[in-house]
């Protein structure tokens, strides 16, 4: 497991500002150089990224192999990072508890509130797969006039049209919603039962 910081004094004033979107940039180059040394297309990572108290970015990288110190610190301070690079050996059934100690508690809440929102606190390479990935179910696009299709919704329920401040911007000035079964004019015309069949799992099991 390696921890990789910055050097303030070599970042510019835009870079001390923003040292999350720097060390990020580091460490995409970073990778290139690691996947040289081990020979392989990229490395197997696990990566949390955390802010010290006075505000600088620096990542804890959980790495599929072993990197000498010396050579990480002099790699790491090629792309632009700083000289002080920590590397370790760690037991592989206990990852979970170096991990979990970066991603809650204090630590976490003072990163959280010094990134900007929609940041991720952790990256990994491809290779790793945390979560398994949603079914594509598709989506349809159409240009309807919302008053037909809500003439043609049979039984519509929980309709709302609200006016919304935010939206006078975008041109629009009105949020409008409701809820029906499906029906033929809002998919296009398709078959209804054919689309149900086809965007419901438990059908394509064969049960009713």
């Amino acid at each position: 497991m390696a921890t990789l910081t910055l050097d303030p004094k070599r970042l510019t004033r835009d870079e001390r500002r923003h040292t999350d979107r720097y060390i990020r940039e580091c460490w995409r180059s970073m990778r290139v150089l690691l996947a040289r040394r081990c020979g392989k297309k990229s490395i197997p990572f696990v990566g949390v990224l955390e802010f010290q108290k006075k505000g600088a970015a620096h990542l804890h990288i959980l790495l599929a192999e072993y990197i000498p110190q010396k050579w990480l610190s002099i790699a790491w301070q090629k792309v632009g990072g700083g000289r002080h690079v920590d590397i370790r050996f760690v037991d592989v059934h206990r990852v979970s508890a170096y991990l979990s100690s970066y991603l809650a508690g204090d630590k976490v809440t003072h990163t959280l509130e010094l990134l900007p929102k929609r940041a991720r606190i952790f990256t990994t390479s491809r290779s790793i797969v945390l979560w398994d990935k949603k079914e594509k179910r598709g989506w349809w696009l159409r240009r309807e006039n919302l008053g037909a299709l809500y003439d043609a919704a049979p039984n519509p329920s929980n309709a709302r049209f609200v006016a919304v401040e935010d939206l006078k911007p975008f041109d629009l000035e009105m949020l409008s919603y409701f809820e029906s079964p499906p029906c033929a004019a809002a998919i296009g015309n398709r078959d209804v039962i054919k689309v149900l069949r086809k965007a419901i799992p438990i059908w394509k099991a064969g049960t009713s």
